[in-house]
Order: C-alpha cells, then sequence, then structure tokens
C-alpha cells in the first residue's frame, strides 16, 4: 500500500503502541486507539487514515463526501426520500466498515442529517441509520462554524453570530 522505510515504520509502531496514561485517581490505563492528542504527527497520521475513507467515494453527480480535521459531511442529491435512504444507508455502510478497520467509532448522539428543501416542503423524513441505531433529523446543522437550515437562507446562523 505505502512504501514506508523500515525505521520509520518502526518508529510510528511505538509511538502509537503500548501507550498509557495517569488518571486523576493515580491509576494507570493502557489504550492502543487513535492518535495521540497534541503530537506533532497527528495529524498527518490522522490524514492517512482519514484519506483512506475519502478515497472509497469518488465524487459523483448525486453525492459528495468531504472532511475537515476529523469532521465529515456527506452531501446527497435524491429527488425522493426513498433515494435519499438508499443512498445514505450505502455510503454509511462503508462508512462503518471503514471505520471499523482502523478501530474507530463514530458518535450515534453527534451525527445528524438535515434535508434541504428544493421546490416543495418535506413531508418525510427518512429513518436514517448508525450502527443499527436512528440518527436524529435536524433543522439546523453546523459544519466548521456556520450554521445551514433547510431554506439556504443563513438567517439562523447571522442571528447567532449577531447575539455574539
Amino acid at each position: 500500500m505505502y512504501k514506508i522505510p523500515g525505521k520509520l515504520l518502526k518508529l510510528f509502531r511505538s509511538f502509537l503502541n503500548n501507550r498509557s496514561v495517569i488518571l486523576e485517581d493515580g491509576s494507570k490505563w493502557n489504550y492502543n486507539i487513535g492518535v495521540p492528542q497534541g503530537s506533532s504527527c497527528g495529524p498527518i497520521l490522522w490524514l492517512i487514515v482519514a484519506n483512506e475513507a475519502l478515497k472509497m467515494f469518488p465524487e459523483q453527480s448525486d453525492t459528495l463526501v468531504q472532511a475537515f480535521a476529523d469532521d465529515f459531511v456527506i452531501l446527497i442529491k435524491a429527488s425522493a426520500s426513498y433515494k435519499f435512504s438508499e443512498i445514505s444507508k450505502n455510503l454509511i455502510s462503508c462508512f462503518e466498515l471503514w471505520a471499523g478497520r482502523f478501530n474507530l467509532r463514530f458518535s450515534e448522539n453527534k451525527t445528524k442529517y438535515i434535508m434541504f428543501k428544493a421546490r416543495k416542503n418535506i413531508t418525510h423524513f427518512p429513518g436514517i441509520h448508525l450502527y443499527g441505531k436512528r440518527i436524529g433529523h435536524t433543522n439546523e446543522l453546523k459544519y466548521l462554524g456556520i450554521i445551514f437550515d433547510p431554506n439556504y437562507s443563513f438567517m439562523t446562523h447571522l442571528q447567532r453570530v449577531q447575539e455574539k
């Protein structure tokens, strides 16, 4: 897959394996998941992992998958709710498999979806599932500091900015 020199690979393995933290009560907790927070190598290691996910989803006319840091966003264009359900089910299934490969897990509680209106009001909000648990539909979605709403109006975003 990647041609990494042996010594560099050994260095990264030692960096990522057999790690531990000392908890407030003085006990030691060992872990081997994720990338150490605040490390100088952390961002590049995460980019390598995240890039594996993005390569699974080449841009198509009805879908776009993007990432910024550890936030992913999936945009789906569908003319009907059932099509939206079908496409999202396939994409989420791929994401679950990718996450499992890297011993990661998405938060069902933080994962939300919003449906943007095309011409008429949306009357049916499909059940979208992550790890078998239904994820919530929302009328406001904050991504990269911008609040999106179903009407593309940005009024909620402007009101929140004005309140600050």
